[in-house]
């Protein structure tokens, strides 16, 4: 049978040709498990699908897979896609001074393939540059473009990167872009630009929700020194907050109605509700660029779907052995450290008293228990990471020490300070001023070594680190790539090479599960499992003397 697939940047719908066994053939290769289905109805199989029976329709994003699946099964498949917004950029454009690479080609062959398919997700390994193939799809195109992100310090540092590269353009043959400045969405900030937009999901999310009903707030029982407000009072003050969010809500639809390439940093991140939502509502996004190291790696099918829908497939892929081995990347040498368990008591006095009843920590503790203990508050693992970080200082390196726990943190900072290592701890709490002040520090070796929570998983760039510690465990995929991906960003005036060092914490079960499988995701990483030093072994630090 002959089926065509006519499709935009939203939605596919499928010939009305189709009988009931093409239209089963195409729910079904889009049909997913729901998250718990196991707790629902036993008279339901737990799945649901993005085909509307209704309409015939399904997000274009599935248009490849679709077309594969009714090809398989031996219909014949035509695709007619409604004409795309024209380009206004040229191919291979220039974005900052640096001169053309070859081993950067993969960057304008990611935006020439997004040109010829409309969607798709590009699979940067860590560290290949993702900004600048943002800011080269954004000047290819040259139509209204917006960035979502999921984070704030990422849509931050892409409105610098994004401002330079329009500094550039404009000075550089196109002068219509003089003194254009990208708009922000987000973190406290509302500004448009008819360029380049950069905004977290959060925000976006929030500005199309809702307003809230009016309620009227009682006067408090204690007498205050401001009058409390009437009714009235406050239903005048409702409706003109209410009459400002749907203002700004209406603005927000509009930018996402016009936009005309919508790029998803991180976008592995970005598969919730809303995120899905918001990319639906932009029916003039003709292109469509996911940039990720690691997609589909969450545990639900529905939320990979959901990723799948607005973006589509993967186009591209890099690995890291690619820009390892033309130097894009630093080499990485990968050190396990065996560990055992000593109690902090000092700090378990002072921080958990009665908490934890003792300071005992068992083979088979659950891991609430072991990763407070036998990692926040283990005073021999902590001393391993103090004295790791001071071999590599020794050795005139910038050093990155990662954790989970802001407790942690600050116990790691109190230790190497005691030692005289200059060092300073961000977290969550930390603002975007003092995060990039502190990181600014550490690229101008102001201090030793940097202890970041979670908040320096994505979006960091500081070329000269040299060393990384792994302390804060977990078993996290996505999480254990970016952050080894910290210091792999190429050297320049140094060796071209990183230590990284782990822990294989033997003092619990479920810790030690989760350094093997810490270590298993390094050894199934080509360009990585090149690095894994043995057992015992040393970082080969003589290798930064050696001739650059």
């Amino acid at each position: 049978m002959d089926i065509v697939l006519v499709y935009n940047a939203v939605n596919t719908i499928v010939s009305k040709n189709a009988d009931e066994s093409v239209l089963s053939a195409v729910q079904d290769a889009l049909s997913y498990e729901i998250d718990g289905a196991e707790f629902k109805s036993s008279g339901w199989n737990g799945k649901s699908t993005m085909f509307n029976w209704a309409t015939r329709s399904f997000p274009s994003g599935f248009v490849q897979v679709v077309k594969n699946r009714l090809e398989k099964e031996g219909h014949r498949v035509l695709l007619r896609r409604v004409p795309m917004a024209e380009p206004l950029g040229q191919p291979n454009p220039k974005i900052n001074d640096f001169p053309p690479n070859p081993d950067y080609i993969y960057q304008d062959e990611t935006v020439e393939r997004m040109v010829k398919i409309g969607g798709m997700i590009a699979q940067i390994a860590t560290g290949g540059g993702k900004s600048n193939i943002a800011c080269k799809a954004a000047a290819r195109i040259g139509k209204l473009t917006l960035f979502i992100t999921t984070r704030s310090v990422l849509m931050h540092q892409m409105r610098d990167n994004f401002q330079k590269s329009l500094d550039y353009r404009a000075e550089n043959g196109e002068p219509h872009l003089k003194g254009e400045k990208v708009g922000i969405i987000g973190d406290g900030y509302f500004h448009f630009s008819r360029y380049i937009n950069v905004a977290t999901i959060q925000t976006l999310a929030s500005f199309l929700d809702e307003f809230p009903r009016f309620v009227e707030k009682l006067p408090p029982k204690k007498p205050t020194k401001k009058p409390h407000p009437s009714k009235e009072e406050q239903r005048a003050e409702w409706e003109k907050k209410r009459e400002f969010h749907y203002r700004r809500q209406a603005a927000i639809k509009t930018l996402l109605k016009e936009t005309i390439l919508l790029i998803l940093e991180e976008a592995h991140e970005s598969s919730g509700n809303s995120f899905y939502d918001i990319c639906r509502m932009c029916p003039k996004a003709d292109y469509r660029l996911g940039l990720t190291a690691t997609p589909f790696m969450k545990d639900s099918a529905e939320a990979n779907m959901r990723l799948m829908a607005v973006t589509g497939s993967i186009g591209i892929k890099v690995t890291e052995k690619y820009l390892i081995d033309r130097g894009i990347l630093a080499k990485p040498y990968f050190m396990y450290i065996r560990t055992d368990y000593t109690p902090d008591d000092y700090h378990i006095k002072l921080d958990l008293k009665e908490k934890v009843g003792n300071s005992r920590l068992g083979r088979n503790s659950p891991y609430s228990r072991a990763s407070q203990l036998g990692i926040t508050y283990n005073l021999a693992r902590n001393s391993m990471s103090v004295h790791t970080a001071i071999k590599m200082v020794k050795h005139n390196l910038s050093v990155m020490m990662l954790v989970r726990l802001k407790r942690h943190g600050q116990i790691l900072k109190e230790m190497l300070e005691t030692q005289g290592i200059r060092t300073e701890f961000i977290f969550g709490e930390s603002n975007q001023k003092e995060r990039m002040e502190q990181l600014n520090k550490l690229r101008h070796r102001e201090i030793d070594v940097l202890i970041g929570s979670t908040i320096l998983d994505v979006g960091v760039d500081v070329p000269g680190v040299g060393g990384v510690i792994l302390a804060g465990g977990g078993k996290a995929e996505v999480a254990i790539r970016q952050r080894v991906g910290r210091g792999l960003r190429k050297k320049t005036g140094q060796a071209n090479i990183c230590f990284v060092a782990d822990f294989m914490d033997h003092h619990a079960n479920c810790l030690l599960q989760h350094s093997f499988e810490r270590r298993n995701i390094i050894r199934e990483t080509d360009g990585f499992v090149q690095g894994i030093l043995p057992d015992g072994a040393e970082f080969p630090f003589h290798l930064l003397t050696q001739s650059l």
